[in-house]
């Protein structure tokens, strides 16, 4: 395949690679839950980690005997983006930041020619909007692949592509790389042939995330040269 245009596509997860949120995903979710259906604590049982909305909010649809359909998840996404809102400015003891080194890369990267930006997230779209923007950071990214219509991760990177082509962009797979916290995330990335950094700021260690098959892992996002140069490679070291 040949490439036109900017040479590098990175793709950025959100929860625990560019912010902490303070668990208000978590704490919106449940409220949303409990507001629509008088049901505290839905998701309390649900993994969250890597996962796309769309599949967390099935599970728990499911755990209090509800259908997952289409128009149960659009519900629930509706009122959660609600309480989302609220849980964002909320106070709490737990970490609510942007990760070090993530404005300094994003810097970097958006000084490069030959580099493009995106969202490859499991949130829903609303969700990353209102997350992001909490912190500064939504009008960073131009567009992305969310949570909304898939519970699979994998189909998010597809959709990311084409994205990507709409804003301009044509490269081989081994010139995308996803960056994000999860053996999930690295999963997404090699599944489609893209290249996969992990960063061990989330729930999972290194050792986690070297079995999981990421090319590259490491402990934050702050050593800026190391990482602009690891991204703009091309290799799969």
């Amino acid at each position: 395949m040949t490439t036109s245009g900017p040479s590098t596509l990175v793709l950025f997860d959100i929860d625990g690679t560019l912010i902490q949120s303070g668990r208000a995903g978590l704490r919106g979710m449940n409220a949303a839950f409990d507001r629509l259906y008088r049901a505290p604590g839905a998701l309390d049982h649900v993994p969250f980690a890597g996962r796309t909305d769309r599949a967390i909010v099935a599970d728990a649809l499911r755990g209090i005997g509800l259908e997952a359909s289409d128009d149960n998840v659009r519900t629930l996404r509706d009122a959660y983006l609600e309480d989302l809102r609220v849980e964002m400015g909320r106070p709490t003891d737990l970490p609510s930041r942007v990760l070090s080194g993530v404005v300094e890369l994003l810097d970097a990267l958006a000084a490069r020619p030959g580099v493009r930006v995106g969202l490859l997230t499991g949130n829903f779209a609303g969700g990353a909007e209102i997350k992001l923007g909490h912190f500064g950071l939504w009008t960073r990214f131009g567009w992305g692949a969310f949570g909304d219509e898939h519970a699979d991760r994998r189909a998010l990177v597809p959709v990311a592509l084409a994205e990507a082509a709409r804003a301009g962009w044509a490269g081989p797979s081994d010139a995308v790389c996803v960056i994000g916290d999860t053996p999930l995330d690295v999963d997404c990335a090699r599944a489609h042939g893209a290249r996969a950094l992990a960063v061990a700021t989330g729930p999972f260690g290194p050792v986690a995330l070297e079995a999981a098959g990421a090319h590259c892992v490491v402990p934050s996002l702050t050593d800026t040269p190391a990482l602009l140069a690891w991204l703009t490679s091309q290799s799969p070291g």
